[in-house]
Formats: structure tokens, C-alpha cells, sequence
């Protein structure tokens, strides 16, 4: 694809931050007008233009190829045309690249080639301009399509809507009424344990056990974030207190099989340490 007028600005790749497991450039084919850029809310006709046969598309975009639809910033749909959106003004047109990793050894990849089209946004506003009402309707809409994502296994979608519900909650910490506090100390409390799980799903256990953390700084009682702070101090190979927040869940719940299986497992791995740890020292010795 060609640049638009030929400057450099025009020409030049940059990166978009995105959460998915993708790498994501962009560059301006087409310049815009005025200094206004889409914010949350803002509502955005779009038109992405790409292969529609490609099986990327459907697997990234949850959008119409080549139609002209439109897009509402900071719903989390699609964290990579909300991220390439970013930053562009009305009339502006892109080229996009993503890159999707397709391996842990993040050696191998598919690409998806796409241009990226702005006609206009309205107003958007940021977080301190809405009110408490708001603000509570979007972190509920957030839990639960952060819940549906998770469900059909997309843990990076089902992460950025819990991060995004997240953030907003900090926001209503010091203005929340008495009378709510403690639906919204059970709700924070959750979206951090769900997001924990995401996390463990995702092979980050550190991020993890932060999450787990927060989540029972609200609610000690809260089982499932002890369960998923339990298996990410495992895969951390702290099996004491691993093992301390793994009982813990079977005396709030004598039943519960996740943690049951849990106790089992982390009792194998600590034989296999040891064993490990022995024969080491036998050959050291002999």
C-alpha cells in the first residue's frame, strides 16, 4: 500500500500497545482534520478493509470486513482496532499489521493485513466526567462480558474487560456510599479473582497471585481467590503457603474437588522434589 501524501510522519510504523498475544503496527496512509480524538464513549464509524476469507478476521475482529460499522470506545470488544484507533482524528485511514503469536516460544506467527478507516467519532468522556451511575453500569457490563470471553476461552479479551472494570472501580473508591459498600467490596473482589484466573490460564502466575491478593484483601473468605492464589504460589514453588491457602478453601468448603485435586497435585510435585533433591545429593556424595 501506498502513503497518502509521501511525508515521512505518513510512512513511518509505530506499535500499538494491545493485551492480546499479538504484535500490532500501524502506519497513516490518510491524514484527518481537527485536533479531537475518539475517547471512551466516543461512538466511531469505522470500515476495516481486509480478506474476508482470511480465518484471522474472524478469529481477531469481531466486526463486518469491508462495511462501514460502527464502534464504542472502551467497551473492550476488540482491545486491537480500539488500540490502532487511538490517537487518530476523523477522516484519518491506516495500514495495520498484526502479527499473531502462535507459540509460547513466541517464535512462529500469522499475519493479518488490514486498512483501517475513521470517518467520525462523537464526544467521548473520560472516567472523572462520569458519574457514579455510570460508572457502575459500565464495571457490571465489563464483569460480565468479561465472564462471556472467558467462557469461550479468549483469556486475553476476558482479562482487558476485567482490567478495564478494574481501573473504573478505583475511580469510585472514595465516593462510594455507605449503603453500597459492601456489594462493592464483593464486586471488586471478584473481578481481581476472576481476572487471577485469567492470568493462570495465560501462564502468569506472578500476576497472578497479586490479583488472588487484592482480591482477598477485600474478602479473606473469598475461595476462589484463595484457591487461585493456592496454584499460583504452586507454580511458583512455594508449596507451604500454598498449601496453607489450599486448606484454607476445604475448610470454608469440605467439597470442593478443584482444591482437593489441587492438594493432590502439589503433594506429587513436592515428593518429585525431593526426589530430585536426593538423587542430586547421591551423586554429589558418590
Amino acid at each position: 500500500m501506498e502513503g497518502g501524501a509521501g511525508c515521512d510522519d505518513l510512512t513511518a510504523w509505530e506499535l500499538v500497545p494491545v493485551w492480546q498475544c499479538s504484535v500490532v503496527r500501524r502506519r497513516f496512509l490518510e491524514r484527518g482534520s481537527g485536533d479531537e480524538t475518539p475517547r471512551g464513549g466516543s461512538v466511531c464509524r469505522i470500515l476495516i478493509e481486509s480478506d474476508a476469507t482470511d480465518p484471522l478476521c474472524s478469529q481477531l475482529l469481531p466486526y463486518p470486513i469491508n462495511h462501514w460499522t460502527p464502534l464504542t470506545m472502551g467497551e473492550g470488544e476488540c482491545d486491537i482496532i480500539e488500540g490502532v484507533l487511538e490517537g487518530m482524528r476523523a477522516g484519518e485511514r491506516c495500514e495495520v499489521v498484526i502479527s499473531r503469536l502462535e507459540s509460547s516460544s513466541c517464535l512462529q506467527t500469522q499475519e493479518l493485513r488490514l486498512t483501517l478507516q475513521l470517518h467520525s467519532f462523537t464526544p467521548g468522556r473520560d472516567s472523572w466526567e462520569m458519574s457514579f451511575d455510570e460508572k457502575w453500569g459500565s464495571i457490571a457490563r465489563h464483569k460480565q462480558k468479561g465472564g462471556v470471553r472467558f467462557r469461550e476461552g479468549d483469556m486475553w479479551g476476558a482479562a482487558h474487560r476485567y482490567s478495564l472494570a478494574t481501573r473504573l472501580a478505583v475511580t469510585l473508591q472514595r465516593v462510594v456510599p455507605a449503603e453500597w459498600d459492601p456489594e462493592f467490596q464483593r464486586v471488586c473482589s471478584e473481578l481481581h479473582a476472576n481476572l487471577a484466573a485469567c492470568q493462570l490460564r495465560l501462564g502468569q502466575p506472578h500476576n497472578a497471585l497479586l490479583s488472588a491478593t487484592r482480591a482477598l484483601g477485600l474478602q479473606p473468605c473469598c475461595t476462589k481467590a484463595l484457591y487461585r492464589r493456592g496454584l499460583a504460589l504452586s507454580m511458583l514453588g512455594e508449596f507451604k503457603q500454598a498449601r496453607a491457602d489450599l486448606r484454607r478453601v476445604l475448610e470454608l468448603e469440605p467439597a470442593s474437588k478443584p482444591a482437593l485435586q489441587a492438594l493432590r497435585d502439589l503433594e506429587r510435585r513436592e515428593r518429585e522434589q525431593r526426589g530430585q533433591l536426593a538423587r542430586a545429593m547421591s551423586k554429589l556424595f558418590n
